[in-house]
């Protein structure tokens, strides 16, 4: 099976008087790499400039390298010196951010899919301003290109990760061939090891953050909540009887989902993904301790041979006697 290509009919414009495009390697930030597979790999200029922002505003998700006396975090080169380019940025454009994120205390991923064209996220009203505000404004441009080869390795790091992983989960899923259409988004402003999806068009745009190696366990772990609260998240919502318990103990353990029906999308997506990157146990066990239990005996549900939608509550049952007993 073979994913085939996103073919966005989006053209990447100019955002603001500061970003005109030019020949060489501004121009070069669009250019794609594409997987032996026919995934396209490529950046995206507003996604730059929203984790740009965004790290401007305090942002600071990464792995911790010491914890005492002051923490401090491993945030890689690239993202590490955008930030410091941006300590002495306009703080015009900062204010107007913060005034957003007050009018629209969304989680991140909303953000995400905005920009990237979900429609789902299109009520951020403000944000496309405050964006072409920063662009204007903050060097964002040079920033780009100063990253560039950076950002260029780190796709060329996907490359050899993304296809088997997504066919095998497609096939789990009884999709047909080349169904959905994937396109990858790299950043290195973002947490390392996290992805986030959006709906786009007829199909799906997965932004992914710095790694090494990459993570096909995220990737897969972020396309599939997209496919799968499309597919059964209403039904979880409304017919999951035994989840509002089970979310509940999930939220205490430190689960992050925000209702009954996206915590059972997350428990399948996150199972799916385990299974179609041939996780060792001790993944199963790690996700376990973060509240997503029973992920062993989800996995199995898809080797049903019926559409996900049709056995999904069968299978959340078996999350429910899997999860461990309070004491």
């Amino acid at each position: 099976m073979r994913l085939r290509v996103l073919v966005s009919s989006v053209l990447f414009v100019a955002l603001g008087p500061g970003s005109a495009r030019a020949a060489g390697t501004d121009a070069d930030w669009f250019a794609s790499v594409w997987s032996p597979g026919g995934i396209e790999i490529r950046s995206d200029d507003r996604v730059f400039s929203l984790f740009a922002l965004l790290n401007r505003a305090g942002y600071d998700e990464a792995p911790v390298l010491r914890e005492h006396p002051i923490r401090a975090h491993d945030f890689g080169p690239a993202r590490s010196a955008v930030r410091e380019a941006l300590r002495s940025a306009s703080p015009a454009a900062l204010v107007q951010a913060e005034a957003l994120f007050d009018a629209h205390p969304r989680r991140l991923r909303d953000y995400v899919g905005h920009v990237l064209g979900d429609t789902a996220s299109s009520d951020l009203t403000g944000l496309d301003d405050v964006l072409t505000r920063v662009e204007a404004e903050w060097p964002l441009r040079s920033l780009r290109e100063q990253t560039f080869e950076a950002h260029r390795a780190a796709q060329r790091q996907w490359l050899p990760v993304v296809d088997a992983p997504l066919q095998r989960a497609a096939r789990l899923l009884s999709l047909p061939e080349g169904k959905p259409p994937v396109q990858l988004v790299v950043t290195l402003l973002g947490a390392k090891g996290e992805c986030w999806g959006a709906k786009v068009g007829a199909g799906w745009r997965i932004v992914v953050g710095a790694g090494e190696p990459p993570s096909a366990e995220c990737l897969v772990r972020a396309w599939a909540a997209q496919v799968l609260a499309e597919r059964v998240g209403r039904q979880l919502e409304a017919r999951w009887t035994a989840g509002a318990a089970v979310w509940r103990e999930a939220r205490a353990q430190g689960a992050r989902e925000e209702s009954v029906g996206e915590f059972g999308v997350a428990l399948l997506s996150r199972a799916l993904a385990l299974s179609a990157t041939g996780a060792p146990e001790a993944a199963y066990v790690a996700a376990g301790r973060e509240g997503y239990f029973g992920l062993k005996a989800l996995a199995r549900s898809f080797e049903d041979s019926r559409p996900v939608d049709a056995w999904a509550l069968e299978g959340l049952a078996r999350v429910v006697s899997a999860r461990p007993l309070r004491k």
